[in-house]
């Protein structure tokens, strides 16, 4: 039986899942269309080219992409972890691992630009690795919150299916 302590936030839960499949969806496209698919054009976009007339990205133009992502990334992945936790969807390791995931990848790919730019070009590896693991766990986590709320069969009516109580009978 689903907990009645989430029905009331079966309509928000559902529209910030689909929030989060939305900003990945979107996230994964500009990430491609911007920064590439491959280390090299990684690289290229944080360190200029002169072939294609682009100057290095500056301290305050990184600046201000990473500003405000130290807090939204943080903050979203904070709420999600929270209705999920609440839930009890995950096994205490499977939750603390998918945190970690979360969180590292957001650390890691926010500051790996800064890396890729200014301390090692070979870092670029960092920021593609970094920004896959943050897709995964959006996804991860959107998934999860769908499985606790969206109406599923018997399971949305808050009865047991049909032969579980046979059992006791």
């Amino acid at each position: 039986m689903v907990d009645p302590r989430l029905t009331p936030f079966r309509g928000p839960a559902l529209a910030f899942a689909s929030y989060l499949l939305l900003q990945a969806g979107s996230a994964a496209v500009l990430f491609a269309v911007k920064l590439g698919t491959t280390p090299g054009q990684v690289a290229e976009f944080y360190l200029g080219s002169e072939e294609r007339f682009a100057a290095p990205r500056s301290l305050p133009g990184l600046l201000e992409v990473a500003v405000p992502h130290l807090l939204a990334v943080p903050l979203v992945l904070f709420a999600a972890a929270h209705v999920v936790g609440y839930a009890r969807a995950l096994g205490r390791r499977a939750f603390v691992a998918l945190v970690a995931l979360s969180f590292g990848s957001a650390a890691a790919g926010i500051s790996a630009g800064f890396l890729v730019r200014f301390a090692a070009p070979e870092l670029a590896w960092l920021k593609l690795v970094a920004f896959v693991g943050l897709e995964a766990s959006l996804l991860t986590w959107a998934g999860l919150l769908v499985a606790i709320f969206a109406p599923i069969g018997e399971r949305s009516r808050g009865r047991a299916p049909e032969g579980a109580g046979a059992a006791l009978g």
